[in-house]
C-alpha cells in the first residue's frame, strides 16, 4: 500500500469546494462538515460506561470521541514525522495523515446503539432468537453481526443527510480507515471473527473506497488501511485509562489498593518506571496546596491517565514505525499496543483492562443499567420490526403496525425513497429495506429517547 492512494480525496460525489486549497486538506473538510451534524451531537446522550448518568463528569461518548480524535491527531503527527525522518512520507501527507485520525476519531463511535457496546449484542441477539421471521435471506446475517463500526459507515454515506443520498460525501481514505473489519457479513471471516466492517447495502461503495485507496491489490485481497491500527490504539488508549478515572471520580474503585497494582507492573516495565515518581510529586503537590481528601484521588488518577496516555502515545508511534513494512504491506495482524514495552500494562491481559474489568464494567451500577437498556432495546427490535414485517396493514395508520412505522424517522424513509440520482421515488419498500429502516431507526437513538419512547409504548409516558 502506498499513503498516495491511503490519503486519498476522492469522494462517491464530487466536492463543490476546490480540492486543493493551501489552508487544508480533505479529511480537514470532512471534519469541518460533520463536527456540527446531529449525529455527533447525539454522542452526548450515549453511553461510554456509565449510561443514563446525571452527574456532569462522567465521559460520554461525544467526550470519549473528542479525546480520541485529541490522540489520533497526537499519533498522526507523531508517525508522519518519523516517516518523514526516514523520507517514507512528504511534509504534507504528516499534516494529512493527523488531520486524517483526528476526523475518524471524532466519529468513529457515530454507529454504536443506545446503551454501548452492549447494544450492539442486544441487537445480534434478537436476530439470534428470530431467524426464523426472514426464512433464508442471506441479508440477515448484517444483524446476526451487527457493528457499530459498520453503522458508522452507513451514517456517514448515506444516513446524515446533507444534500443527497451520498450523506455526508466523505473521502474515501477517512471511510477507508474507520472500517475496522475490511469484509462483510458474506465473506469467510465473519465465522471465525465474529466481526463485519460494513453492510451489504453499502458493497458497491466499500469497493470503490478498496480501489481508491489501494486496500484491496491486484489479486483481491483486501487490506486493513494503515491507519486503522492508529485509530484503534487512540480509542484504546483513551477509554481504558479515562474508564479508571470516570469509575474512580464515581467512588467505586479502592485506588490505594490499585495504586499498588499499577506501580508494581510498572516498576517491572521501563517505558512506565518513572509512575512511582510522578504519583507521589502529585501527592506532595496536593499536599502542600491543602487540596481535601475528597479531591486527593481524583488529581492523582488524572496525573495517571495523563502520565501513561502520553507513555502509550510514543510507544505506539514507535512500535508503528518499527513493524512499518509488515503494515503496508497487509501482514501486521496485531494490536500495536501489544508491543513488549507496554503490554503488560495496556495489553489485552494487561492490568489497566483487568482493573476496568472487576471495578468498571462489572460495576453494579453498570450491570443494572445495561439490563434496563435490554428490556429497552429487546422490546422496541420487536414492536417495529415485527410491525414493518406485517406487510398488510404497516401503511395503514389505523393499525397498530401503521402507527408504529408512522413513528419512524421521516428523514430515513426519506433516504431509502431516493434513487441513484438522488430524486425522491416514493416505492414500496422490500422487507430488507424495511428491517434496516428500524435497525437505522433505533441503532441512532440515545439513549435517553429509546428509554423515553419505550415507557410511551407501555402507556407509562406521555409523549
Amino acid at each position: 500500500m502506498e499513503w498516495n492512494k491511503l490519503l486519498s480525496s476522492e469522494r462517491e460525489r464530487v466536492s463543490a469546494t476546490p480540492p486543493n486549497e493551501p489552508f487544508r486538506n480533505a479529511f480537514d473538510k470532512d471534519y469541518e462538515r460533520v463536527i456540527s451534524s446531529s449525529s455527533v451531537r447525539r454522542l452526548q446522550d450515549k453511553a461510554q460506561v456509565f449510561p443514563l448518568q446525571e452527574n456532569d463528569f462522567t465521559r460520554t461518548r461525544l467526550t470519549h470521541s473528542l479525546e480520541v480524535s485529541s490522540i489520533g491527531r497526537s499519533l498522526g503527527k507523531r508517525v508522519g514525522y518519523g516517516l518523514k525522518q526516514r523520507d517514507l512520507m512528504q511534509n504534507e501527507q504528516v499534516e494529512e495523515l493527523a488531520s486524517l485520525l483526528a476526523v475518524a476519531g471524532l466519529v468513529h463511535d457515530l454507529g454504536n446503539p443506545p446503551f454501548g457496546h452492549y447494544g450492539e449484542a442486544i441487537i445480534r441477539e434478537w436476530f439470534e432468537n428470530n431467524l426464523e421471521l426472514f426464512e433464508t435471506a442471506s441479508w440477515v446475517k448484517d444483524y446476526l453481526y451487527f457493528d457499530g463500526n459498520a453503522q458508522t459507515i452507513r451514517i456517514l454515506s448515506r444516513l446524515q443527510f446533507l444534500h443527497d443520498r451520498h450523506g455526508m460525501n466523505f473521502s474515501f481514505g477517512t471511510l477507508g480507515t474507520l472500517m475496522k473489519y475490511p469484509w462483510s457479513s458474506e465473506s469467510q471471516q465473519t465465522s471465525s471473527k465474529r466481526k463485519i466492517g460494513y453492510f451489504i447495502s453499502e458493497q458497491d461503495l466499500i469497493n470503490n473506497i478498496l480501489i481508491s485507496t489501494g486496500m484491496k491489490n491486484a489479486g483481491n485481497e483486501v487490506y486493513r488501511h494503515p491507519a486503522t491500527y492508529l485509530l484503534e490504539a487512540a480509542d484504546d488508549i483513551a477509554y481504558l485509562f479515562a474508564d479508571l478515572e470516570d469509575t474512580a471520580k464515581k467512588g467505586d474503585l479502592p485506588w490505594e489498593k490499585v495504586k499498588k497494582q499499577l506501580i508494581d507492573v510498572a516498576n517491572e516495565v521501563k517505558a512506565f518506571s518513572g509512575l512511582q515518581a510522578k504519583l507521589q510529586e502529585t501527592k506532595e503537590r496536593n499536599k502542600d496546596k491543602k487540596i481535601s481528601f475528597e479531591e486527593n484521588i481524583p488529581n492523582e488518577v488524572m496525573d495517571f491517565r495523563v502520565f501513561c496516555q502520553s507513555v502509550c502515545i510514543v510507544q505506539v508511534g514507535k512500535e508503528f514505525i518499527n513493524n512499518y513494512d509488515a503494515i503496508m504491506e497487509g501482514k501486521y495482524n496485531d494490536s500495536l499496543l501489544e508491543s513488549e514495552a507496554i503490554k503488560k500494562m495496556v495489553g489485552k491481559e494487561g492490568v489497566v483492562r483487568d482493573i476496568c474489568i472487576e471495578y468498571a464494567y462489572s460495576n453494579n451500577e453498570v450491570l443494572s443499567l445495561e439490563l434496563i437498556g435490554k428490556s429497552v432495546l429487546t422490546s422496541l427490535l420487536e414492536k417495529f420490526i415485527r410491525a414493518v414485517l406485517d406487510e398488510a396493514h404497516y401503511l395503514d395508520p389505523r393499525h397498530e403496525s401503521g402507527k408504529l412505522y408512522k413513528l419512524i424517522s421521516t428523514n430515513f424513509k426519506y433516504i431509502q425513497n431516493l434513487n441513484e440520482k438522488s430524486e425522491y421515488q416514493e416505492k414500496i419498500l422490500n422487507q430488507h429495506e424495511r428491517v434496516q429502516l428500524v435497525i437505522d431507526y433505533i441503532s441512532c437513538m440515545t439513549d435517553s429517547y429509546a428509554l423515553n419512547l419505550h415507557k410511551t409504548l407501555l402507556g407509562m409516558k406521555l409523549p
